[in-house]
């Protein structure tokens, strides 16, 4: 039976469920018919985390010595927050073995797949990966072995990574229920811009205009409706994190503001008409159904 080891560099929410989906599928057939075991490294600075890693099944064994950690991984993944990807890779690079293949689950691209591929030895392939799916909570306690089922994992490779290495890490989203899609890293980041990091942004806009209104008059906090809270849910995020987020994709956000803000200047014009508000309103509700079919 082939065993592959698989380190993963931060067994937080997504590393943890990471650990927990593919220790799911322990064994599954491969395109070789050969069968496939997993065995799961979690590797971090903070030991009481990893100790927390292993008691709740996502990782087998555990490390805080980088180097140790990936010198036999056949796959590293470095589930780590956007801005440490690029240095950890650095620090790892020189100890990594030959034919090792490193994804990320970055949730920005272009500047983690550039960066990278300008360090990376020769012997080791680069295959980048954003798995959209999360949640506001934190840690590995929240870790979920369903996390992934159903969920958008967009791929990103290197122009000259070997198709064998896209397939094998293509191959372990899908065992983990994912839905493989490929993209370039710039077509990715101008996406999510507008899907992903805009939302957050203006979820946590939301919650600030109704705090202040709130400061004032306490009866605010009173009337918070359902539509508040779900479209505040995702202010709960980690704030470090969705600070370095959409600061590496700051130019693509600022254009997806740019045109939130031209759309909110057009509806304030058209407050005045109650027809055209239900036109904007009900193209709005066919979008939306169109978006989600």
């Amino acid at each position: 039976m082939k065993v592959t080891k698989v380190a993963i560099i931060g067994v937080g929410l997504i590393g943890g469920s990471i650990g927990l989906a593919l220790k799911r599928n322990f064994k599954f057939k491969i395109l070789n018919s050969k069968s496939l075991t997993y065995r799961i490294i979690g590797i971090g600075r903070h030991i009481e985390k990893l100790k927390l890693a292993k008691k709740f099944g996502a990782i087998d064994e555990f490390t805080t010595d980088f180097k140790s950690g990936v010198k036999d991984a056949d796959i590293v993944v470095l589930a780590s927050t956007v801005d440490t990807i690029v240095p950890i890779f650095k620090n790892i690079a020189p100890y990594l073995k030959p034919g090792c293949i490193v994804t990320d689950a970055g949730s920005i691209k272009a500047g983690i797949v550039n960066r990278i591929s300008k360090i990376l030895p020769k012997s080791v392939h680069f295959v980048g990966a954003h798995p959209l799916a999360g949640s506001e909570k934190t840690g590995v306690r929240f870790a979920d072995s369903d996390l992934y089922k159903g969920a958008a994992i967009v791929i990103t490779p290197l122009k000259n990574t070997p198709l064998a290495s896209i397939k094998t890490i293509s191959g372990m989203w899908k065992k983990m229920g994912g839905r493989v899609i490929m993209l370039s890293p710039e077509v990715h980041d101008n996406l999510v811009a507008r899907t992903s990091h805009l939302p957050h942004i203006l979820s946590a806009a939301l919650t600030k205009i109704v705090n202040n209104i709130n400061s004032k008059n306490k009866a605010a906090s009173k009337l918070l409706a359902g539509s508040f809270k779900d479209m505040t849910r995702i202010t709960d995020s980690d704030s470090e994190n969705w600070a370095a987020i959409c600061f590496g994709n700051m130019l693509e956000l600022n254009k997806a503001i740019n045109e939130y803000i031209e759309i909110l200047k057009k509806v304030k014009v058209e407050l005045n008409s109650p027809k055209k508000l239900e036109v904007f309103f009900s193209e709005s509700k066919k979008n939306r159904c169109q978006l989600l079919q």
